[in-house]
């Protein structure tokens, strides 16, 4: 669900960026009896650092040092798994918890978790969408499917909500690190053209911090994926492509105009695509020819895996190797069997068709001629 993610999100990332002194003076107190060590370790982009090692005296402990940026520290108790999470800065932030509670920790002295805390506390349905997962589950143990139905859609509704929230908060923010993180945690939700816009925003006052670099590089791969898309949807000119075929000439899409062309990227451990082979060679002995021709792409790794599926399988149309995967890259190929059919004039009419499927296509399409 989006927003138990992005509240289990916003627990493990710092918010703001900007200092107001040079070091940090992390104080703890713990409520009750408590004794042992309590360790001090730092969320990052690639995951958790260990910082330091305090032993508690008297129920308190203290850590200092300094912070190149505010993000995310992580106390844990010697004996309990689950950390004090908090919003570390250089400043003097004070830390008291109850060693049953730890998620109820209090922290003070940070403008960070002031901001942090007010966010959730404004989370629309926060406490109902709790309650209604536990419903859920009910529900769904009792096999009630009206339950069911209406729990889902009041969800949905929910989640909406949160959502909208969430997206509006991030455009009012998008200038500091709130909008970096919440970009972050919701990145899968928002358009390109609303990622480039708020990524403007956070690059001018935060380029050089770590969670701006990193969505950089997200909205980068966003854009770049969105690309090979467009390229090709149905009604798109194919990409054009070279490859030598399995007799060692160089082959040029461009080559088959004026023929209707079955791009089909497969390899010889796909046990789908060899399963579609010898419907393969029976659409090519009906419409083989001037009209119709078929193009395997194979994706093996190596030439002899790839000539002996062709051999055992019994292709004779055209057949490339693309052991590298350029081409496939190209056609934004996320899995195999991948099939893609050309009209005449190279555009794509259609894309994932096989077996009997492709076979009725044709009669309808080639039988026009």
């Amino acid at each position: 669900m989006l927003m138990k993610n992005l509240i289990i999100g916003l627990v493990l990332i710092g918010l703001l960026y900007g200092c107001s002194s040079d070091s940090y003076k992390f104080t703890g107190k713990i409520d009750g009896e408590f004794t042992g060590k309590v360790y001090l370790k730092r969320l990052e982009i690639n995951g958790v650092v260990p910082v330091d090692t305090a032993e508690v005296v008297k129920g308190e402990f203290t850590f200092k040092g300094k912070a190149e940026f505010p993000l995310v520290y992580l106390i844990y108790l010697e004996e309990n798994r689950y950390p004090i999470m908090f919003f570390g800065e250089n400043k003097k932030i004070s830390i008291t918890v109850n060693p049953e509670k730890v998620e109820e920790a209090v922290i003070k002295g940070s403008k960070i978790n002031d901001i942090y805390a007010k966010f959730m506390e404004e989370i629309p349905h926060k406490d109902k969408s709790s309650k209604m997962e536990e419903d859920y589950y009910n529900a769904q143990a009792s096999g009630d499917a009206s339950l069911l139905e209406s729990i889902i859609a009041d969800m949905g509704k929910i989640r909406e909500d949160q959502r909208n929230y969430a997206v509006d908060y991030l455009k009012k923010n998008s200038e500091n690190v709130v909008g970096a993180f919440l970009v972050l945690n919701m990145m899968n939700e928002l358009s390109a053209e609303e990622l480039e816009e708020i990524g403007q925003n956070l690059n001018k006052t935060l380029k050089a911090h770590p969670y701006v670099i990193h969505f950089s590089e997200q909205l980068e791969m966003i854009k770049m994926q969105k690309e090979l898309e467009a390229a090709v949807e149905i009604g798109k000119v194919a990409p054009s492509f070279s490859l030598v075929d399995i007799n060692g000439e160089t082959i040029n899409l461009e080559s088959f105009r004026g023929k209707y062309v079955f791009i089909d990227f497969w390899a010889g451990w796909c046990r789908p695509c060899r399963e579609e082979n010898p419907v393969l060679r029976k659409v090519y002995q009906k419409f083989g020819g001037k009209d119709f021709e078929i193009v395997s792409i194979s994706l093996d790794r190596s030439e002899e895996d790839w000539k002996k599926a062709v051999k055992e399988d019994g292709l004779n149309w055209t057949l490339l190797h693309d052991s590298i995967g350029d081409i496939a890259q190209l056609y934004n190929v996320q899995s195999i069997p991948n099939t893609l059919l050309l009209n005449p004039n190279g555009e794509i009419v259609e894309k994932q068709i096989r077996g009997q499927e492709l076979m009725e296509l044709l009669d309808g399409l080639i039988g026009k001629k």
